[in-house]
């Protein structure tokens, strides 16, 4: 236990101390090892390399050693690895960089070398040689669990050793890397030229000689003020001006693009704190990577709270729902129906399922412009509105499509509109919506110039008067490890300041570095060369399983929802930590039930701290708790379950379960009709079916046939031929299977038929057709089967449009009498029956039949306003079916108003 360990813990390594910390806390034995930058220091004591048991005078010697080597490790913020008697005599290794973030591996371990030097000279060692490394290693546990240890490993603990061989006799080499990252704290001289094992050719060592000496400084906690740059000043001009051209009237989108950390969000936060004040209301979203495959999603939020705020401005009692918003909207007749429908495409929250099949068969730009008909009757009551869509993910098409629609139409409906868009590169627009790119402000941002890097120092430190200049050392040390990156230049001031190492020199008026005694180490050192240790500093006190905590929200990714993941709390505990470490340690920023890494510079050094087996292994417990949880699928905003859970399977390398989510994910995005995102789950299902070891030919037929209906839908009629025909291909080689998944074929066919149809090639799909229905018909018992309604009016359809009406009539009858007997028995909605009522009238009238024509659409008009709005498309589309037939009566009179 802690308590009985705690008495013990100060006569143990520091290793071991970690370790011991790690199994009191009970933290997850698969996240103990690490992959960490490690400095490492080898000391061949050749003295005692044939020592004598029996030689008091060597043993005590060795103790004496042992005991100074140790104090110098542990002065200098190392770890006592290991003291071996092997092959290569007496060894003494110290790590440093394995237990703590927040030091200079490099510049530690050279020091620690030369005292080590020193220290040995004094106890009268006439043979040592030390060797000095740097690099990426292996830190934590081997071994079975009764006899385990804990190692640091990697080629640069190879080195170090080589270099102790190669060493001369009581010196010491170190490495290039070790060499580089000190030599502005240390002299060294270039070694000759040596050759060592493991390693191609010659190379130069250095030999570490003496501590350069350095002079010094104290100042208040920087203010991190907004501090316009020389190149920051034309992309803040060029932001504002798009503001004020859309408060003339003219709607405007830039976009923004910089590399990470770069202060994106900064310039436009500043100019949207600025439009806020002016009256512009102000929508933002924030997007990922993993949120590229989803339509409409960088307009969720903004959709959600656009509803929002449109209701609460009429509304007596606070509205902060978006269900509830849009029912109130429906109310107030603002929203009809229809607009519900299309804001629920984007927001999936508000859709009613059974509306939802309203949007089957639409064209993609009609559906956009209906889209954009329901949003601008919101939008407008917002003006002058900004909308930010912020992210480092890519946009999918479907919302640069909106997005293009959106502007076009506001001009004359929306004019006071400002979009801003900000992306790492340049972002990647849709061919649709090229019209974007040509009338947008581009405003990119590069790292810091040095120059700027030293006013932004002096406004970090409050320098005003311009009299007190940066000392050029202090400069050299921000602008090297910052790397014109004001998010680090801000952590490594207040690093410095943190540790008192900055102070205002009086007699040469500068901010400079803090000179101190010989016998501390040098602090300019101190500030870790590792962007991602300075980073990881703040939370060296972390216990370990908030540690473990971290580490597993570094694999589920940058942002996350706490509902979703909450699966993971029995045996782990997640979100309960994850809370703690947002309010307590700031690593996380929390909006509803979602959370996401407040700085992503974080987030990324975290993860590197994992191996890729760890990694893993990660996955694969994420896979199990959601298996193992009684999670309600479709209570989960959004339906991204699948999504995840298949990105979860397949970088735990579970390919078949990849496969299977990936697989639902498509279905229920194709069955809420966004087609692009149901086309790119089919093909990610289609690559990890590739890869799975057992595949049977149903899993290799259905992802291909879905993909080619989305293909088909989506108007890319050449991909959808090419991705069917190389499926029934496949299929006709193995005859065997065919045989036993019939059914599979025909949908196979009939997809291949009705894509021949879209394209008005009427014989080809008339062909398909008839291999199709006949085993349609063989294999399908079912009287009631939409599946077999459906292959038999899609052949009916094909002969009425090839001009066999008589034969599309049978068939029609036919698929209507099916699909009637379907509604009886409660098997699909009434609303079903429209389609029929409009193909069959169609065929009639084909056939001069207008009396019963007019029947047939007169039935279906019914049905469709019965559940749908008036202003529908389907209600506009059996009216003119009606006016068309009462006109070909003779009955022009009843038919006009009907056409009007």
């Amino acid at each position: 236990t802690e308590r009985f360990l705690m008495p013990f813990m100060a006569y143990l390594g520091t290793l071991a101390a970690r370790r011991l910390d790690q199994g009191a806390h009970n933290a997850m034995t698969i996240l103990l090892n690490e992959l960490r930058p490690v400095a490492i220091v080898f000391a061949g004591l050749h003295d005692l390399d044939d020592i004598d048991p029996r030689d008091t005078a060597l043993l005590e010697l060795m103790n004496d050693a042992f005991k100074m080597l140790s104090r110098i490790t542990h002065a200098c913020n190392g770890a006592v690895r290991d003291m071996l008697f092997d092959d290569k005599g007496c060894v003494f290794i110290s790590v440093f960089g394995a237990h703590t973030h927040e030091v200079n591996p490099c510049f530690d371990a050279t020091v620690s070398a030369m005292r080590m030097e020193s220290a040995l000279r004094d106890l009268n060692f006439e043979r040592f040689s030390l060797g000095v490394s740097y690099g990426e290693c292996f830190c934590g546990e081997v071994g079975p669990s009764i006899r385990s240890d804990y190692v640091v490993m990697g080629p640069e603990v190879n080195m170090a050793a080589r270099l102790m061989g190669k060493a001369p006799n009581r010196s010491t080499l170190v490495s290039k890397r070790i060499f580089t990252h000190s030599k502005k704290f240390v002299h060294f001289h270039k070694s000759e030229e040596i050759q060592v094992k493991g390693k191609d050719g010659f190379f130069h060592a250095y030999i570490p000689q003496e501590r350069i000496d350095r002079q010094s400084v104290e100042i208040s906690e920087p203010s991190q003020p907004f501090v316009i740059m020389p190149s920051r000043q034309d992309a803040m001009d060029r932001l504002v001006e798009a503001k004020q051209r859309a408060m003339s009237d003219r709607p405007t989108i830039a976009f923004v693009s910089g590399g990470p950390f770069l202060g994106k969000s900064r310039l436009i936060n500043e100019v949207a704190s600025s439009a806020s004040e002016e009256g512009f209301r102000i929508l933002k979203s924030f997007r990922t990577s993993l949120d590229s495959f989803t339509s409409f999603f960088p307009l969720r939020q903004i959709v959600s709270a656009a509803m929002i705020a449109c209701a609460n401005m009429t509304s007596r009692a606070p509205i902060d729902d978006e269900i509830v918003a849009a029912k109130y909207l429906v109310d107030q007749n603002i929203f009809n129906k229809t607009d519900k429908v299309n804001m629920g495409s984007i927001v999936p929250t508000v859709a009613d399922a059974q509306l939802l099949s309203l949007l089957s068969g639409m064209n993609p730009k009609a559906r956009t412009k209906s889209i954009v008909d329901s949003l601008i009757k919101i939008l407008k009551f917002l003006q002058p509105l900004m909308v930010i869509l912020e992210g480092d993910g890519d946009i999918d098409p479907s919302s640069w499509s909106l997005l293009a629609e959106l502007l076009y139409r506001a001009g004359r409906e929306c004019p006071k509109i400002l979009i801003v868009v900000s992306s790492r590169d340049s972002p990647t627009i849709t061919s649709a919506a090229s019209n974007l790119r040509k009338n947008a402000k581009q405003i990119k941002l590069m790292p810091f110039a040095k120059n700027e890097t030293e006013l932004y120092l002096r406004a970090l430190l409050g320098v005003k008067d311009e009299s007190v200049s940066i000392d050029g050392r202090l400069l050299d040390v921000v602008d090297d490890r910052a790397n014109g990156c004001p998010l680090f230049i801000e952590c490594v001031v207040r690093w410095a300041l943190e540790k008192s190492m900055i102070e205002y020199a009086d007699g040469s008026k500068k901010m400079s570095l803090k000179m101190l005694d010989k016998r501390s180490d040098d602090v300019t050192a101190a500030i870790p060369r590792e962007l991602s240790n300075i980073l990881l500093a703040p939370f060296n006190k972390l216990s370990p399983p908030l540690w473990d905590a971290l580490k597993i929200a570094s694999c589920i990714g940058y942002s996350f929802d706490a509902d979703l993941y909450s699966t993971l709390n029995q045996g782990l505990d997640f979100m309960p930590k994850i809370e703690e470490l947002s309010e307590k340690h700031g690593c996380f920023e929390k909006c509803g039930s979602q959370f996401r890494w407040k700085q992503q510079a974080v987030y990324e050094a975290v993860k590197s701290l994992l191996m890729v087996n760890q990694r893993q292994k990660i996955h694969k417990m994420i896979v199990r708790a959601f298996e193992q949880s009684k999670i309600n699928v479709d209570a989960i905003k959004g339906g991204d379950f699948h999504r995840l859970l298949g990105r979860h399977c397949a970088l735990a390398e579970d390919w078949t379960g990849a496969f299977e989510e990936y697989m639902k994910a498509g279905d229920r995005a194709k069955a809420t009709f966004n087609f692009n995102e149901a086309s790119k789950m089919y093909e990610e299902a289609i690559d990890f079916q590739a890869r799975a070891k057992q595949q049977s030919f149903r899993s290799r037929m259905v992802p291909t046939i879905n993909l080619s209906t989305c293909l088909r839908e989506l108007a890319r009629y050449k991909e959808a031929e090419a991705v069917l025909a190389r499926c029934l291909s496949e299929a006709q080689d193995d005859s065997s299977d065919i045989a036993v998944d019939e059914e599979l074929f025909v949908r196979a066919l009939s997809a291949l038929a009705a894509l021949f149809q879209a394209q008005s090639k009427y014989p080809e799909a008339r062909r398909l057709y008839e291999r199709a229905v006949p085993i349609a018909r063989d294999i399908q018992e079912s009287r009631s089967s939409l599946w077999l309604a459906a292959n038999i009016a899609g052949y009916a359809e094909t002969l009425r449009k090839s001009g066999d009406l008589p034969n599309a009539e049978m068939h029609h009858r036919e698929a209507l009498e099916i699909r009637t007997r379907a509604v009886r028995e409660k098997s699909c909605a009434e609303l079903e029956l429209a389609v029929s009522y409009t193909q069959l009238g169609c065929t009639l009238a084909g056939m001069r039949k207008f009396k019963e024509a007019y029947e047939q659409h007169n039935s279906a008009l019914r049905l469709r306003y019965r559940y749908l709005d008036f202003s529908h498309g389907l209600v506009s589309e059996s009216l003119n079916y009606c006016a068309e037939s009462l006109c070909a009566l003779g009955r022009g009179g009843e038919g006009i108003p009907l056409a009007l």
